[in-house]
């Protein structure tokens, strides 16, 4: 244990003085070279290829804006013929307020208006229950790789944030390792700002060295 804490440390430190030197900083070319060196390290997509089918599509919970971006990338590979079974998270609370319905909606409504508005039935929208921990990439890579396996699948899409990819990736490929399935991970085109690059370096560590 006492080398990964060393390794994280050092890489928080590192990234800790570099935001720093930002902060008293106006070059942009600097913010490009930070920005640019985080995303290599928390990015990494790998998308089926053209025409590949895949047994299900499972969305990485988030927000409304990035609920609606991740229904717009699902619905790509929906629309191609690729998936014709999408899952998403069963959340509990609200959204916002729907004068339609007279009442907020709740997440999973929400969920499943934007995934049918993205052109998706509700037919094909399956809600899959996880257990929510404190580690929630964990606990849903957990859970869902148990579903996978259950089913008896041999492919699984994962719709991401940019910056959550390679998280995404190593949680996932900790409980698929060697179980024959075909792990694709495809990110939703989100925009990605420096404080988000950031915390999710850190979040990328502590996973990489003390969880995986």
């Amino acid at each position: 244990m006492q080398k990964p804490l060393t390794v994280f440390i050092l890489s928080l430190f590192s990234i800790l003085i570099v935001c720093a030197a930002l902060i008293g900083s106006n070059n942009a070319r600097i913010f490009r070279a930070v920005k640019q060196s985080i995303r290599k390290e928390v990015i990494k997509v790998d998308p089926p290829a053209q025409g590949e089918k895949i047994d299900v599509i499972y969305i990485l919970g988030g927000n409304q804006t990035s609920m609606e971006l991740k229904s717009k990338t699902a619905s790509e590979f929906f629309q191609k013929g690729m998936c014709n079974k999408i899952w998403i998270m069963s959340s509990s609370g609200i959204t916002e307020y729907s004068t339609k319905l007279g009442r907020n909606w709740t997440k999973n409504e929400y969920a499943i208006k934007q995934l049918q508005e993205s052109g998706i039935p509700e037919k094909n929208i399956e809600l899959v229950k996880v257990q929510e921990k404190f580690f929630g990439t964990l606990s849903e890579a957990k859970d869902i790789s148990s579903l996978i396996q259950q089913k008896q699948f041999k492919s699984i899409l994962l719709i991401a944030q940019p910056y959550h990819t390679h998280r995404v990736n190593i949680s996932f490929n900790k409980f698929l390792a060697g179980q024959n399935i075909s792990l694709y991970i495809q990110d939703s085109g989100e925009r990605m700002l420096l404080r988000h690059l950031i915390a999710e370096y850190i979040k990328f560590k502590i996973y990489q060295h003390f969880l995986i």
